[in-house]
């Protein structure tokens, strides 16, 4: 009896080669880490179907069976950040539907939040001193009667 090699070896000989070949492919692709959609750490596991879970910020999110994203999923997203017209929309949606391969999913850059601008170190020290000659009672100018 020839020995069982790799993650299709328990079907043995039955299903065929290209039924074996893709449930390897499939399988792999399903264990393995993912990147998290929020932290970018290669941290995220498949809690259950269309449940993905990342170990490094907790965050939970759902996507396809057996991978994070689905092919229609960055259609969406891409169509909801407005990066596409209407008319290529419907064209990219017809196309999905052929079996065609969806092109890859266009990344826009993040915006920083916006930070305080810190005041230069020369007027904050000048106020200082303005505010203690303010406070000290020094010479005061005499009075005309």
């Amino acid at each position: 009896m020839p020995r069982k090699i790799g993650l299709a070896g328990g079907f043995g000989a039955r299903y065929g080669t290209v039924a074996r070949r893709q449930y390897v492919e499939i399988v792999t692709g399903l264990r393995s880490k993912h990147e998290c959609p929020r932290c970018k750490f290669q941290t995220v596991k498949r809690w259950s179907v269309g449940v993905w879970h990342c170990k490094k910020c907790g965050f939970k999110f759902a996507g396809g069976a057996y991978s994070p994203t689905t092919k229609l999923g960055e259609i969406a997203a891409r169509a909801t950040r407005g990066l596409m017209s209407p008319s290529t929309l419907s064209t990219e949606l017809d196309s999905l539907r052929a079996g065609a391969r969806v092109a890859p999913q266009m990344i826009a850059p993040a915006r920083k939040p916006r930070a305080r601008r810190k005041k230069p170190v020369a007027e904050a020290a000048e106020k200082v001193e303005e505010k203690v000659e303010e406070e000290t009672p020094g010479e005061e100018a005499p009075a005309d009667n």
